[in-house]
């Protein structure tokens, strides 16, 4: 007889057990998707999170290129932008404790650019809370108090400007489609945030290079009292004295007063050269730091009387505002030398390497004791120190009475 394999179904239990096998298969399906789909979800948010950090790093490095105040603002306002998916942008910040300046706007609609209230705003809520605010209602947008914006505005989030713990202003985005969400809210925040130091920086470098121009002008405002004022008022006692002994019949006095005119007006023409090269050195954007020293020897010390050496070694171009304060630091020991130096003879030399460059400018003069030179007269030193410790360079000032005058500075590339 034939054994016959006996069908499943007819084992006492099977079907609950062929059962079970199944459920827990499906179980084990549904758990796979919901674990592929967690697994997307976590890769498109790893995603999301590193195109937001990407986008931070490529705005903090563009931020950090520019120190123009309207290049830091147009960029802020364009990444903020394309950070969230906004249409508009602007930035407000504080001119006083009552007010905030629309500084700049970009995108549509644009910002309306009438100063807006810290009291009685929203964008005055956002300073005075330093806490953003985020509408995707226009209905609430006239009771909100928006006044910065036109009426085509459909969604507004607002974050402050934090600064040193303190709040300087308002980055605003608009109209972004399908309105805001929370999620924008802290993304934007840490551009804000990134943005705040940039643009504080930005004004700061303004506010000193306001500072500078003011300074410079008031020690040109000086000079110019102080020599060419001084030679125009000489020449017009000359020229009376001599018109007077000219009348008088005496012809040598007269040559004599005629004689210091000449070298009043000459010495008076040597100055207003000089200060027309301290307000604009014209070839050192265009040709570099070596021309402009080679014009400056030629039109100032070589006009004088004053023998010139320049030496120079390894040229090359140096970022501009390094050449731009050596130029300068020249120009300040070139002018000592021409006042105070009693020199015959001064050397300008320029040494280039891979790695650093120095500027030293040598006379021969009468030297002097550093220590002796009273404050009212150390302008100058002042003025070479400072611009030595802008550029991290190291400066060494030998003098000796008797002895000529060494300044040497040296500034790591």
């Amino acid at each position: 007889m034939t054994d016959q394999i006996p069908d499943p179904a007819d084992i006492p239990g099977i079907q609950q057990v062929l059962q079970a096998l199944e459920d827990e298969l499906a179980q084990r399906e549904r758990v796979a998707t919901a674990l592929a789909n967690k697994n997307k979800e976590l890769q498109s948010e790893l995603q999301r999170r590193l195109a937001e950090s990407e986008s931070f790093n490529r705005v903090l490095v563009s931020l950090l290129q520019k120190t123009v105040l309207d290049q830091v603002l147009d960029t802020v306002c364009s990444e903020a932008q394309g950070l969230i998916g906004a249409t508009g942008s602007a930035v407000l910040l504080l001119t006083d404790q009552a007010w905030l300046e629309v500084k700049h706007r970009l995108g549509k609609p644009l910002a309306a650019v009438e100063p807006v209230p810290v009291h009685g705003s929203l964008a005055g809520q956002v300073v005075r809370q330093g806490a953003p605010v985020l509408l995707n209602d226009p209905a609430l947008f006239e009771r909100a108090q928006v006044y910065q914006w036109p009426t085509d505005l459909s969604a507004l989030l607002a974050v402050p400007l934090h600064v040193n713990g303190g709040v300087i202003g308002v980055l605003d985005v608009v109209n972004k489609a399908g309105g805001f969400t929370e999620e924008d809210v802290p993304v934007l925040s840490v551009f804000a945030n990134q943005a705040a130091m940039a643009i504080e920086h930005a004004r700061l470098q303004e506010q000193a290079e306001q500072l500078a121009v003011l300074a410079e002008r008031q020690r040109l405002a000086r000079e110019l009292h102080d020599s060419v004022t001084q030679s125009l008022y000489s020449v017009t006692l000359y020229a009376n004295a001599a018109a007077l002994a000219l009348a008088a019949g005496k012809v040598d006095v007269t040559a004599g007063y005629l004689q210091e005119l000449q070298e009043t007006a000459q010495e008076g023409m040597r100055d207003m050269r000089l200060l027309i090269f301290q307000l604009h050195p014209p070839v050192l954007e265009t040709e570099g730091l070596v021309a402009a020293l080679q014009a400056r020897l030629a039109a100032v010390e070589g006009r004088a009387s004053l023998q010139t050496e320049f030496r120079v070694e390894g040229e090359r171009r140096l970022p501009i505002a390094i050449e731009s304060d050596l130029y300068w630091i020249a120009q300040e020991s070139l002018n000592n030398v021409r006042k105070h130096a009693a020199a015959r003879h001064v050397t300008v030399h320029l040494h280039f390497s891979a790695a650093a460059v120095t500027l030293e400018v040598t006379d021969d003069g009468v030297g002097f004791e550093p220590q002796s030179v009273p404050d009212e007269e150390r302008g100058g030193l002042r003025t070479i120190a400072e611009r030595t410790a802008r550029m991290g360079g190291v400066l060494i000032y030998d003098s000796t009475p008797g002895k000529g005058t060494r300044v040497q500075v040296e500034v790591t590339l």
